[in-house]
């Protein structure tokens, strides 16, 4: 069976063919569930380096379509340091920030290219806050074609210098992540390009992050924190922890915690009231990453839930100045640099600890999604001296 996949609407149950490649369901808007066709193994000594290793559990695409920068297979770090800080025994990071435009977009972008690629489409176009649109330029160079980015003009300045470094067509727009979200769907359908934006409406990221739970599967975490913004993230990796399940791989699946800003956490309010998502009024947070309001995709946010809640998972949130904390005691306890929206699952271990959502003798994977260099406006360099003579007394300067 090769070219049997296909995509089932969450909400009404049609079935679309993956060829079609859209965004949402056809018939109602809604989020779209992929089902891949049982299908051969390859042989592992055949089997390539990176994401398409696991193309048996990925959507058919023929291999001279897929697109590779060399995404996938990122390390999986013990941090001692940080878990004898943190008073933790077990704590593990996933270590995504060295994809190859420094993001775990890279996964989602990668796959939804390579799929372009396959059904012949024309163009790319997507919505970001970011990270997503430097992925996508890349991806989309290395494709061979055009895309357009539209992207907050509160966007990091590092990460715009970023996309339009690789050519893409850069759009920033004077209003939130949801506007660029809605102008992306608009223009994909006028068009017939693919929606590459990294929320549900690229219903290819999920199986793409499912990737992150078969290249973990023999840590077997009792939890896993993520940062969650609408989310693609959490239910990837949980929808490839119950493959396994599924599969006889392992024996359980463990629970996830998704972690927000305070300043945007649509999902932990609706967690902790037990409620739907509502849309959050938009506030600027330093974790810009995870500054969606989901205002016009509310949806997104609900199917989210329903798999913390499925999976007896939990959602926290955490101001920034814990994020700011976070991120520096993870460069200076385990060298490992950030961005502040990929600390903050780290950031918010002692407040997961506070409120009994974790335990310290649990075996914790954390998932750094972002590299620091892409967002440095927030350091404050803290020279020891600064503009010394050549002659000065080092020795001396540094005893002191």
């Amino acid at each position: 069976m090769t070219e049997t996949d296909f995509l089932r609407c969450t909400a009404c149950g049609r079935d679309t063919d993956i060829a079609d490649v859209p965004s949402l369901c056809p018939s109602c808007g809604e989020i779209l569930d992929l089902h891949i066709a049982p299908r051969e193994r390859e042989p592992e000594v055949a089997k390539p380096v990176g994401l398409w290793r696991w193309a048996d559990h990925l959507p058919h695409c023929r291999p001279e379509h897929r697109i590779s920068l060399g995404e996938g297979q990122s390390p999986l770090l013990a941090a001692p340091r940080l878990a004898g800080d943190l008073g933790l025994k077990n704590l593990w990071i996933k270590n995504d920030s060295i994809m190859p435009t420094a993001s775990f977009k890279d996964r989602a972008v990668a796959l939804a290219t390579s799929l372009a690629r396959n059904y012949g489409r024309p163009g790319l176009v997507l919505s970001s806050s970011g990270n997503a649109g430097a992925s996508g330029a890349a991806y989309a160079a290395r494709a061979g074609l055009p895309l357009v980015v539209f992207v907050p003009a509160s966007a990091p300045e590092a990460k715009l210098r970023q996309i339009a470094a690789a050519g893409a067509r850069l759009v920033t727009i004077d209003g939130k992540t949801s506007d660029c979200c809605r102008l992306a769907d608009e223009l994909a359908r006028a068009r017939g390009w693919v929606n590459l934006t990294t929320t549900y409406h690229n219903p290819y990221g999920v199986d793409a992050y499912a990737t992150l739970a078969y290249e973990t599967v023999r840590l077997d975490p009792d939890v896993v924190l993520l940062p969650v913004s609408s989310g693609p993230i959490l239910a990837g990796i949980m929808k490839g922890y119950a493959r396994l399940k599924a599969a006889g791989t392992i024996t359980r699946i463990p629970r996830p915690i998704a972690v927000q800003s305070a300043a945007c956490a649509p999902i932990v309010r609706a967690f902790e009231t037990g409620g739907a998502i509502e849309p959050w009024d938009h506030q600027p947070t330093i974790a810009s990453a995870l500054n969606d309001t989901l205002a016009g995709y509310e949806h997104d946010g609900d199917y989210t839930l329903s798999w913390i809640r499925r999976h007896n998972g939990a959602a926290a949130a955490i101001d920034d100045d814990t994020v700011r904390a976070g991120v520096r005691k993870l460069a200076r306890t385990e060298g490992i640099l950030v961005e502040p929206s990929a600390a903050v699952p780290i950031a918010a271990i002692p407040t997961l600890i506070e409120r009994g959502l974790i335990s310290r003798d649990e075996r914790i994977l954390a998932v750094a999604t972002g590299h620091g260099l892409k967002d440095l406006s927030w350091v404050e360099v803290e020279a020891d001296a600064r503009g010394l003579s050549p002659e000065t007394d080092i020795f001396a300067l540094l005893a002191s």
